[in-house]
């Protein structure tokens, strides 16, 4: 299984390489390279394979060190509907907080990130019918910056963690080579890889990453090159800037440095 894995990993990565000038992995080194899965339209295969890649169960309580962890926004209360997630929302610490917060995922950026449920049009209008959410009927952004880093922990604790792989859900990538995701080690990059360009007709983009011989202890991410601000539309309504929102987060579980 390890062989045909590596066969995948090698021969996507090198389709990618053909069009990213920025890949310096040598088809010569020894390190495996990384296995990439990525699609636009019906993404549903793509991250299915992927959350396989990770690795099952779908972890739901702390103290585990396999499986895997997922983030959707459907479960965010309405009260956060109109205001900032707090940057620790996804990994709180104290004991009588709810296990369902405890998944080992933080903003190492400081950033205005809110979810929606109606595409962020009480923002701008325009955007009512621009994005597509991938599970239920919530989706995200960062409103302040269109490029900010999350970092991991341990589940539930206030310990740095490392994962393996790292997969998200795009919406409404109109421009390539624009939005994208940069794995890193400490301050060494691991690379970037480009989220693939929306079909016509169709909304939703996926790119998940996994290092067999890396570890990641942090994820800069750019959604779009412009922000949800009043006023400002997407590149397809008119706008000058590739306007992108988010769904799903996909991760393996996050183990102590």
């Amino acid at each position: 299984m390890k062989s045909i894995k590596t066969f995948l990993g090698r021969y996507v990565f090198a389709l990618i390489c053909i069009s990213v000038v920025s890949c310096d992995k040598n088809e010569n080194d020894s390190v495996e390279q990384p296995l990439i899965i990525s699609s636009t339209g019906d993404i549903t295969a793509s991250v299915n394979a992927f959350k396989q890649v990770l690795g099952e169960p779908l972890n739901t309580t702390t103290g585990k060190t396999t499986g895997r962890r997922e983030i959707n926004w459907d479960g965010v209360p309405d009260q956060f509907m109109n205001t900032s997630l707090p940057k620790n929302f996804f990994n709180v610490t104290g004991a009588n907080d709810p296990a369902s917060q405890k998944r080992g995922f933080a903003y190492e950026s400081d950033g205005d990130f809110r979810i929606t449920n109606a595409n962020f049009s009480s923002i701008e209008p325009s955007l009512s019918d621009q994005f597509s959410a991938f599970s239920g009927t919530k989706i995200f952004a960062n409103l302040s910056s269109d490029l900010w880093t999350v970092e991991f922990e341990v589940a539930g604790e206030a310990n740095a963690g490392s994962i393996k792989g790292f997969g998200a859900v795009f919406s409404d990538v109109d421009l390539a080579d624009v939005s994208f995701l940069e794995y890193f080690w400490g301050e060494k990059s691991l690379g970037k890889f480009f989220v693939p360009q929306q079909k016509t007709g169709e909304k939703l983009s996926f790119l998940g990453v996994y290092f067999a011989d890396e570890k990641i202890t942090s994820v800069q991410i750019r959604h779009g090159n412009g922000i949800i601000t009043p006023g400002q539309k997407d590149i397809s309504n008119g706008g000058v800037n590739d306007i992108v929102a988010m769904d799903d987060f996909l991760y393996n579980e996050p183990e102590r440095n």
